[in-house]
This record gives C-alpha cells, structure tokens and sequence, in this order.
C-alpha cells in the first residue's frame, strides 16, 4: 500500500511539472512539444495520485464527494484546457501568467484546509 505522505509527494511532483509546462508553453514557445509532453505527464499523475489520497482518506466514489473535491476537479479541467488555451491563443499568454499561479494557489487552498462550503 502507498501512504498517504507519498501520494502527497508525488501529487506535488504533477502539479509542479504542471507549471513548469505552461512556463515553457507561455515563454518563447520554443519548446511547445517538450512542453505538452511535460503537461500530459504532470496532469495524469496529479489526477492518479489525487484519486489515490481520496482512497486513503476514506472518500469513494463522486456520491460521498465533498464540494471541494469537485472544486479541485473543476481545477484540474481548467488545468488541461488552459494549454489548449495557450497554444491556441498565444495572446492569451499574459493572463495565464498571472491567472494560473492563482488557480494553483486556490487548489492548495481546497486540498489543506477542505472547506466545508
């Protein structure tokens, strides 16, 4: 069985690897296929690791769900389109760069302190 502690820390590694993709994706653009590669990678392993502390904490299945676990999932939606975003529309690109560490910080926000909402 994985612990708790590790799907933390792997889940962090996927979100990080996350950000750094939409760094390399809203920066010069030289490294757009480096960069949807280092997304992809990131975002499957924060959503297996993400299901996997739901497992741990004793939350199954979407009907035992609280809102912020639905938050996070809306998160996590916003995370995937907001590449497809980026390469799209790279006009887009000034907002994501400030939009996107404040979407990160309020799914931190949800997973420590799961507010009852």
């Amino acid at each position: 069985m994985i612990s708790l502690t590790a799907y933390k820390v792997a889940h962090i590694l996927g979100v990080l690897l996350v950000f750094v993709a939409f760094g390399a994706m809203l920066g010069d653009g030289t490294r757009r296929r480096l960069a949807s590669v280092t997304h992809g990678i990131g975002l499957v392993l924060a959503l297996i690791t993400g299901f996997g502390m739901l497992a741990r904490l004793g939350i199954h299945g979407p009907g035992s769900w609280p809102l912020w676990v639905w938050l996070k999932l809306v998160v996590f939606l916003f995370l995937g389109a907001a590449m497809t975003l980026a390469k799209r529309n790279p006009k887009s690109a000034k907002a994501l760069w400030w939009l996107l560490p404040l979407v990160g910080a309020a799914a931190g926000y949800l997973a420590i302190y799961k507010p009852n909402l």
